[in-house]
């Protein structure tokens, strides 16, 4: 009897430190939609800093893509982090 309780109990055990290991992992990957919006706020700023270089013309229309880029990415930030 106390064979079998032995067996039991590790494979209880592995079970549970598997099962946290699979937690800390999805922590660690973060989620597809805050990729998204951390995408948007980097690009809306990389056409400002491109445009400082003289790789991009300075145009009204690509300043208004870039400040809606950020605009947009910050909204949805806010909104996936919960905060509105």
């Amino acid at each position: 009897m106390s064979k079998l309780t032995e067996a039991y109990t590790f494979k209880l055990a592995r079970i549970a430190l598997i099962k946290k290991r699979d937690e800390f992992i999805e922590k660690l990957i973060p989620r597809r939609c805050m990729v998204v919006s951390v995408g948007l706020i980097f690009a809306g700023t990389s056409i400002p800093l491109l445009m400082a270089v003289q790789l991009l013309p300075v145009t009204l229309l690509l300043g208004f893509v870039s400040f809606a880029l950020v605009a947009t990415g910050g909204v949805l930030t806010l909104i996936f982090c919960g905060e509105l």
